[in-house]
Parts: C-alpha cells; structure tokens; sequence
C-alpha cells in the first residue's frame, strides 16, 4: 500500500462505488496513479516529510472531489476541470482534464478558491504520477 504510507493522515480506502461515481461524473476515465490513490486512501492529509511547511495537501475522497467540483462552480470558470484537494486553505488542488492525451496525462494545478481562472493557475505537475513522484509540492515559492 504505496499512498497509505506516503501521507500523514490516510483515509479508508474508496468503495468501488465511490469509484464508478467519479467515472461516471467526470464522464471518462481517470489518472491510473490517481485510482491507486482512491483505492487505497480516498482522501489523504500531510504528505510525510514534505518539502516545505507550507505544503499542507489535503486531498478529497471520490465523493467528496465531485461534490466541491460542483458545489464551487468550477467547471463554470475553468472547463473541464476536477477539483481534488487544497492546501488545507484557500487553494485548491485540480486536474485540467482538457489538457494531456490521455487522463495519465492530464496535468495538475493549484488555483485559488476564489480567483478561479485559467490566468490564476499554478502548475504543479505534468500527472498525478509525476507529482507524488516529487512528495506533492505545492510551490509557493515559484508564484
């Protein structure tokens, strides 16, 4: 269990219904890495030894992600896009899911909550994959 042991504050696992929701919501596939994530904690806290104080990732559950995705009205301001986490404050963590070829490539961006444009976006990875690889930063220090 790769992700339980990477986070502070792990979840339970996701059920697969959870799993079928945020398919079905998102109307397509998701990020291979991103699923492995869901399976084994759906929501995570505090990666273990994070690189910087700063970088408090809090990352949604399946349910929780289609939710906030919704309830903030982000695909109203930025298309096709799915929230999954923040910075514990007010920056949010999404996938840009009109960008990448294929989910495992869709690139990963910190937004602020209440500036939710394409010009406030962050980039933090070019996947799922290649952010965990990095132990999840959030780079403040690059904004």
């Amino acid at each position: 269990m790769m992700y339980r042991e990477l986070f502070e504050y792990p979840d339970n696992p996701a059920s697969e219904e959870e799993i079928d929701h945020i398919k079905r919501w998102c109307g397509s596939f998701l990020p291979q890495d991103y699923l492995r994530f869901l399976r084994e904690c759906n929501g995570a806290e505090t990666p273990k030894g994070s690189a910087s104080p700063d970088d408090s990732v809090v990352l949604w559950g399946a349910m929780e992600s289609c939710e906030l995705t919704e309830a903030y009205c982000y695909m109203d301001y930025i298309p096709r896009t799915l929230a999954i986490g923040s910075d514990g404050g007010g920056e949010s963590i999404i996938f840009d899911r009109s960008q990448g070829e294929t989910p495992d490539n869709w690139p990963i961006y910190r937004v602020p909550m209440g500036d939710l444009c394409l010009e406030s976006m962050v980039l933090l990875a070019a996947s799922f994959k290649e952010w965990r690889e990095a132990g999840f930063p959030l780079k403040f220090e690059n904004a």
